[in-house]
């Protein structure tokens, strides 16, 4: 290895004799090697955040759908569960209460969708990573947490790959 003062990757004064520079750790006797273990690198983060924008557009769709689903058929829960029960075991009112609970969380779901969803194109489009690591965390929260915690995993690791 020939004696290298500077770093030609960060240019920082380097001690003679080293293989990696010290401030950012480039490879100094090989500059193909870095190149390569870049690629690989790149490559990786790719992989990851589609990963990401899978799980968030499963979620957006799963929790959109049953969203729709949950508040057009409250009214129909509602009676199912009043036909399964002794009569006069709930109030009107009480029925009306829960039948706009079921409608409450459709809306919340098809929010936590359209959350999932705006997560999942922000990745797609490496924008804004604290925004999409918030959407992330939302819709985790508020939709399919087991997909939302692997999301928002995949996109921890890739901030390098984000522009802001």
């Amino acid at each position: 290895m020939d004696d290298i003062n500077f770093c030609p990757a960060c240019g920082k004064e380097l001690p003679s004799g080293t293989a990696y520079c010290p401030a950012c750790g480039s490879r100094l006797d090989d500059p193909e090697a870095d190149r390569k273990e870049t690629v690989a690198a790149k490559k990786e983060n790719d992989d990851r955040i589609k990963i990401a924008v899978i799980m968030l557009a499963i979620t957006a769709v799963v929790s959109i759908i049953s969203g729709i689903y949950f508040y057009l058929s409250a009214a129909g829960f509602m009676e199912m569960i009043v036909n399964m029960l002794p009569e006069d075991t709930l109030s009107p009112s009480a029925i009306d209460s829960m039948e706009n609970m079921l409608r409450v969380t459709g809306l919340i779901s098809v929010a936590a969708g359209a959350v999932s969803a705006a997560a999942a194109f922000m990745a797609y489009k490496r924008r804004m990573w604290t925004v999409t690591i918030i959407l992330c965390a939302v819709s985790m929260i508020a939709g399919n947490l087991i997909l939302g915690i692997i999301a928002l995993w995949m996109l921890l690791k890739v901030r390098s790959s984000f522009t802001d």
